[in-house]
């Protein structure tokens, strides 16, 4: 999500005394010391962790991609449930094993 004159972990942009990469990016200070300039909050806490002041649109497609897996992991949570209460449903005693399991006996 970097673009190419924006300075990463492996290719750290180099500055000079008075220059200071904005945004979050890797950058070499004029000693080769390898320093991160963190832009947003999340690589202020976590300098491993994604980039979020790219742009509004690559935040858009993070998100975007974390609701696809929620959502993902919510429709295998609901087969499981579906099929657990088919099954109780359907069981000769099943209103007595939903009766004991509200009551906590």
């Amino acid at each position: 999500m970097t673009a190419p004159d924006i300075g990463t972990h492996e290719n750290p942009a180099a500055t000079t005394p008075g220059t200071l990469p904005p945004g979050c990016q890797w950058f070499t200070d004029p000693d080769s010391t390898l320093c991160l300039s963190p832009g947003c909050m999340a690589c202020i806490q976590d300098p491993d962790a994604q980039c979020l002041c790219a742009t509004l649109t690559a935040r858009l497609d993070l998100l975007t991609e974390q609701l696809r897996d929620l959502e993902e992991r919510q429709k295998y949570a609901n087969v499981w449930w579906h099929a657990l209460s088919s099954v109780v449903r359907d069981h000769l005693d099943g209103r007595a094993i939903v009766t004991e399991t509200r009551t906590g006996r």
